[in-house]
């Protein structure tokens, strides 16, 4: 098979969906070296293997243009949407489809619904997850998806701060990411002398979050920080004493995947994606994100009961790996054929 691939993101900033399209990029090149596959990546800026072509219209003309004059079978899309017309097969990657799941926690956005749901009816389409695949049907957009095996995709070695015990969520200041009710079941808990840092940009949320910790007595224990370096991320992820997510939904959910497998005791919501990887509690505290003692509940747990410490890093370590990008690649080519 010869692939034609959308590399824009190969150079973009850091972010999940662009370390998810560099692994499976890699595991495609690892089936290249295998003589399984014949790679062509396009991109709007100079990199390594990446031919350039006009950032005007790359999608919608340039990237079908170029595919089919190089002979590609198909087009790899390693994000939701896809040419609206091309000669050339066309595979998205869907990553998140929470904004037409549950609309009444994400900002509307007319132009990427009507790509997403455009793109959900390409013949073969792609998702991140077992949770994502099934949402694509339960929304009526896709019911030939196929999941890609991807857990934890950086290996970290998870070494607590011996100077701050701190339990960090990594999310951006959305609704949708439940950091309000998380800054009001942290003065619901027993923390002690912990603290809760919350690593995200801004977001629509931002104005209800920094209202939710002004009025908490429980204000100087939270710490709110973003624009970190790649060093500053890592350490601070790293470092951390648990981790917590308590978002109403979420298509993979990378820090949480990434923590459990380096060890690290976590809390997660019993919705989306990580509800599905720690059903019935195995690898993490499993608790309602809607219901502030039960988030509260999670928090002591995990910073206070040492036993419940230990069982659960030894099993979150067991329950997700490091994800076999060729692994994935070739699931990806073999949903292709």
């Amino acid at each position: 098979m010869k692939l034609a691939i959308d590399a824009r993101l190969l150079t973009a900033k850091p972010s999940g969906v662009r370390d998810i399209a560099v692994g499976i990029v890699n595991g495609f090149q690892q089936l290249v070296v295998d003589g399984e596959l014949e790679l062509q990546l396009f991109g709007v800026e100079e990199a390594n293997q990446v031919e350039t072509l006009p950032a005007r219209f790359f999608m919608h003309r340039e990237l079908p243009k170029a595919a089919r004059a190089r002979g590609a079978d198909a087009i790899f899309v390693p994000r939701q949407t896809a040419p609206f017309f091309s000669s050339v097969r066309s595979v998205p990657l869907f990553h998140d489809i929470g904004f037409l799941r549950s609309p009444d926690v994400y900002e509307s956005n007319f132009v990427r619904d009507v790509t997403t749901k455009w793109a959900a009816r390409k013949s073969a389409v792609l998702t991140v997850s077992d949770f994502t695949k099934t949402e694509l049907d339960a929304e009526g957009l896709s019911n030939h998806a196929t999941a890609l095996p991807i857990q934890a995709i950086h290996r970290m070695d998870w070494v607590p701060s011996p100077t701050s015990n701190y339990v960090l969520c990594v999310a951006v200041q959305e609704p949708h990411k439940n950091l309000v009710r998380l800054v009001k079941a942290w003065a619901k808990a027993e923390t002690g002398e912990a603290t809760l840092v919350i690593c995200g940009r801004e977001g629509a949320d931002t104005d209800n979050l920094r209202r939710a910790i002004s009025e908490s007595e429980c204000a100087p224990s939270i710490r709110v920080v973003s624009g970190l370096s790649d060093i500053e991320y890592s350490n601070l992820i790293s470092g951390c004493s648990a981790y917590i997510q308590p978002s109403l939904y979420e298509g993979l959910c990378i820090p949480a995947l990434d923590l459990a497998a380096a060890g690290a005791p976590i809390g997660v919501a019993n919705l989306g994606n990580l509800g599905r990887v720690f059903s019935g509690g195995v690898g993490a505290l499993v608790f309602d994100p809607l219901s502030e003692e039960s988030i509260a509940e999670a928090l002591g747990t995990l910073v206070n009961d040492s036993d419940a410490r230990v069982n659960l890093s030894s099993r979150a370590k067991r329950t997700v790996k490091l994800t076999d990008w060729k692994a994935v690649a070739r699931t990806a080519v073999e949903a292709m054929a």
